[in-house]
């Protein structure tokens, strides 16, 4: 049997576990031609309405080069309209089809959550929570 000390190291067995709870997803958002980044600004923006570019890249912790391009993505498939806020900054607000569309995604995100949390011991579930949080750090 092949010996893994991999498995023994915290971030080694995070990165397998997010990658196991996001692969059901990444394909059901893939059949909406949608990214996960994608679902998180269109579920943010839902939820926010006016947010503009820059307080999405900081919820989250995404840079100002990477989230650009998310942004017109979005636009150019008519699920956002960009709002003038001040000389340089556009708030952000879906359109109809991009309210369904976030409503879908939101959808199947809160089903992944909820599938993953039915993996965990629920009496586990707030520990595992701030022990990744702490880990987390001050990162969005």
């Amino acid at each position: 049997m092949i010996q893994n000390p991999l498995n023994d190291m915290i971030s080694y067995t995070i990165r397998r576990v997010a990658t196991a709870m996001t692969s059901d997803l990444t394909n059901q958002l893939a059949e909406l031609k949608l990214r996960i980044t994608d679902a998180n600004v269109l579920i943010l923006i839902m939820h926010n309405d006016g947010i503009t570019q820059s307080e999405i890249g900081r919820t989250l912790a995404i840079a100002s080069a990477n989230i650009a391009p998310v942004i017109g993505r979005l636009d150019q498939r008519n699920l956002l309209i960009r709002r003038p806020v001040d000389g340089r900054s556009h708030g952000l607000s879906l359109t109809e089809k991009g309210r369904k569309t976030a409503e879908k995604v939101f959808a199947l995100t809160k089903a992944a959550e909820i599938s993953a949390q039915e993996k965990i011991p629920e009496a586990l579930r707030s520990d595992i929570v701030e022990a990744l949080q702490n880990l987390k750090g001050d990162a969005s």
